[in-house]
């Protein structure tokens, strides 16, 4: 029968991995049941098959073996924005003015964008031996996860969205680990994160440029690409028990640096001397570079009887990663490279590509998390708040966030003479948009995480 299960879990995981979509933004801190109840409230006091994520130096409080499969719904409302008009015009030598807008040179300060729903589905998956004893007061624990630790998928529309229109990033993170841990004291865990990283994109950004003597202003720029890679990097923690009742926990997670190799379709409306704006269509090979950004975190758990309290802070080191930078190498212009005396190639090495990334100046940030976990015989429940900084500038264009501030419940209950444990968990985040370049017309900002879930204990 166990394993029977077990080949059930995984069989289901291998079946819906296929279609995993992330939701939009761009890191997803919940990544279990308990986690999204929690808020990721859960490090020093993480068990269980999901500790193998949170905190594999936790790996041996349980000494059963047990492997877990969740299912995360991902669900972030519509909504309509105004924001700053990023097409600028153009102008060329001798004072022709060239625009997209609809009345040359007249360019609106703002325009409307739109948002659509999205909702997708995220599998994990959660696997640890039980606890092995090569002397009475050693243990030794073994286990894995599969996790969707990051991702972006957006599809917005109007001029103002055309900038995250059908754009999605992926990653899914396989993470091996093993603990080890002394009379129930003090243990040590950590592995290694192999993480499968790819994106899509297709969308529309408008580029400054500055052709001396020519022509300068912006250029609409419609793209597609595709680009993939792996990424490698290791975790680690270390949780302190000074008496039975309190943890004292710290993990780390080392960034994760990926080179996605793909192609680049773009094409240009370049803007010559000429009053007429010229399609120019762009092949190339391209390398989106981004990172995986390193993760600390320190948290303290206290029981009172049945009732667990948890804070965790949490610091990611975002001004030390890069986020979408573009770079692209054979340029293949069709069909033709030269429109009269002037070279594409040339003109288009002119746009400021800088101006349009999507990931720059972002800084470190914080993060605080505070849990309650109520547990009897047969059931656990679990509620929590948490507020998380953004880490992108606000009022700059570039990948839309905000501080979050979020609330979570979830419940557990065991069946099955113990030997299987369901339950579900909910979060939401609510994002502060005021300061953001997009501004909403339909108050703030929402993310809703709901995650079910079904353990079995060996």
């Amino acid at each position: 029968m166990k394993k029977c299960f077990a080949m059930l879990l995984w069989s289901i995981l291998l079946l819906i991995t296929p279609n995993l979509v992330i939701a939009s933004g761009f890191r997803l801190a919940e990544q279990s049941l308990n986690g999204v109840a929690l808020n990721s409230a859960y490090v020093a006091g993480a068990s269980g098959a999901d500790s193998t994520y949170y905190n594999p130096a936790n790996m041996g409080l349980d000494e059963r073996a047990e492997i877990e499969l969740n299912g995360t719904l991902i669900l972030v409302p519509g909504f309509n924005f105004t924001t700053e008009n990023r097409d600028k015009g153009a102008s060329a030598l001798g004072g022709i003015i060239q625009s997209g807008c609809a009345q040359p040179g007249a360019c609106p300060a703002y325009v409307d964008g739109t948002a659509d729903t999205s909702m997708n589905f995220a599998p994990k998956a959660f696997i640890k031996t039980k606890a092995f004893k090569p002397h009475s007061s050693t243990k030794i624990t073994f286990g894995a996860s599969m996790t969707t630790p990051s991702g972006l998928a957006m599809n917005w529309g109007g001029q103002g969205g055309s900038f995250l229109d059908d754009v999605s990033i992926y990653m899914i993170e396989l993470n091996p680990v093993a603990s080890i841990s002394f009379n129930d004291v003090i243990s040590i865990g950590g592995g290694w994160r192999a993480i499968y990283s790819g994106g899509a994109f297709n969308n529309t950004l408008y580029v400054p440029y500055d052709v001396p003597g020519l022509s300068q202003g912006t250029t609409k720029v419609e793209q597609k690409s595709q680009a993939k890679d792996w990424g490698m990097g290791w975790n680690a923690g270390l949780s302190i028990r000074p008496i039975k009742s309190l943890t004292i926990a710290a993990t780390y997670r080392s960034s994760v640096h990926f080179d996605m190799k793909g192609k680049l379709d773009a094409i240009a409306n370049v803007n010559p001397v000429i009053a007429d704006v010229i399609p120019v269509d762009m092949d190339a090979d391209l390398t989106l570079s981004t990172d995986m950004p390193a993760i600390l975190a320190v948290a303290i758990a206290q029981d009172f009887g049945r009732l667990k309290a948890e804070f965790v802070y949490e610091y990611t080191f975002w001004s030390q990663a890069n986020i979408f930078e573009f770079g692209y190498a054979n340029q293949v212009f069709n069909p033709d490279t030269i429109l009269g005396s002037i070279n594409v190639g040339d003109m288009m090495g002119a746009a400021d590509y800088g101006a349009v990334a999507m990931g720059r100046g972002w800084k470190n940030s914080s993060a605080y998390r505070l849990g309650l976990t109520y547990t009897t015989e047969k059931a656990r429940l679990m509620a929590s708040c948490a507020f998380d900084e953004t880490p992108a500038p606000q009022g700059r264009f570039g990948i839309p966030d905000a501080n979050a501030y979020m609330a979570g419940i979830g419940a557990r209950y065991k069946i099955w003479q113990d030997k299987v444990d369901v339950g579900v968990g909910y979060s939401i985040a609510l994002k502060d948009n005021t300061r953001s370049f997009i501004q909403s017309k339909d108050g703030l900002g929402q993310l809703h995480l709901i995650t079910l879930g079904a353990k079995y204990i060996f």
